[in-house]
């Protein structure tokens, strides 16, 4: 499905730039920064910013969290967690989230909470080049 399609889909209009944030979504091999966006996608910075609130509002785009305490935006995939190299910053997606034990962990060692809605679980380490 092209991005149009999936743009018209959502309820949004397919302008030049949600495309063109798509594209650049499209080809990168990392969750990238709203900055990071900008340099790729010529248009300023409070463009990028609504137009990637958006697209997360529509379910297209996703937000990753890092350590650095960044959002990161990314094509909305499922739910997935990352991991990533402290040394050069690459970033691994992995697939498959089996968190059900640890959140019930989570909750028996909690005495003020009840339910989990929701979680992120990133990884952090060396890549075999860094290593």
């Amino acid at each position: 499905m092209s991005s149009t399609d999936i743009l018209k889909r959502n309820g949004l209009r397919a302008t030049p730039k949600r495309l063109a944030l798509l594209t650049a979504l499209e080809k990168a091999q990392k969750p990238l920064t709203a900055e990071e966006l900008h340099a790729k996608v010529k248009s300023d910075l409070v463009t990028i910013y609504r137009n990637l609130q958006s697209l997360v509002a529509a379910g297209i785009v996703s937000e990753a969290r890092f350590k650095d305490s960044s959002v990161r935006y990314e094509l909305s995939r499922g739910h997935h967690h990352h991991i990533v190299c402290t040394g050069c910053g690459a970033v691994e997606e992995l697939g498959g989230c089996n968190t059900s034990p640890l959140e019930h962990e989570a909750l028996q060692a909690s005495s003020r909470f009840s339910r989990i809605n929701e979680h992120s679980l990133e990884f952090f380490g060396l890549c075999k080049t860094c290593a």
